[in-house]
């Protein structure tokens, strides 16, 4: 008997977006109980569940060296001493930060304007810091769906353990 298609119904366990995983390659899952085919969509969700991560924090590090550089040339501004590295700092906040170039002073020789480029990037820095509170967030609940996962395939494997245990007891 040829399978065409199988699909099995996850509620909680499906990947974000759809309430069931569907196996298209059937001719590899002819032989398979149900049991078997549900061990492999786990796997095959956990390891789904793990690439998304990994590719979430490497966004996340990338975020933090941004907000980082950000904070240096912030105390520089603060403190006065950024007056030579203006147009270096000004590139990085319009082309690194998303400032608008004409929020952003032409130079920094008065406190008025030093105010003006901090609060434009602090402005940037905050919504930099709750996007990434927000990826770490996600980042968390990938991890608990990819544990999911694992713990089902791991689940009904020692089922199976049980139940061919058993069986072996019987003869």
């Amino acid at each position: 008997m040829s399978i065409e298609s199988v699909q099995i119904a996850t509620n909680k366990y499906a990947p974000s977006g759809s309430s069931a995983i569907n196996l298209y390659n059937t001719s590899l899952a002819e032989n398979l109980t149900l049991g078997q085919l549900v061990i492999a969509v786990s796997l095959r969700t956990a390891a789904m569940y793990e690439s998304q991560s990994v590719a979430k924090m490497n966004a996340t590090a990338i975020d933090s060296t941004t907000l980082t550089t950000a904070s240096t040339w912030l105390r520089s501004i603060a403190n006065g001493t950024a007056d030579s590295d203006w147009s270096t700092i000004k590139t990085f906040c319009i082309d690194t930060l998303g400032v608008e170039s004409n929020a952003l002073p032409a130079d920094l020789n008065s406190y008025d304007k030093r105010m003006q480029a901090i609060n434009a990037m602090k402005a940037k820095m905050d919504i930099l810091t709750q996007s990434q509170q927000q990826a770490m967030i996600d980042i968390q609940t990938l991890v608990n769906r990819r544990d999911v996962a694992y713990s089902t395939s791991s689940n009904i494997t020692r089922a199976f353990g049980t139940s061919m245990s058993g069986n072996a007891d019987n003869i």
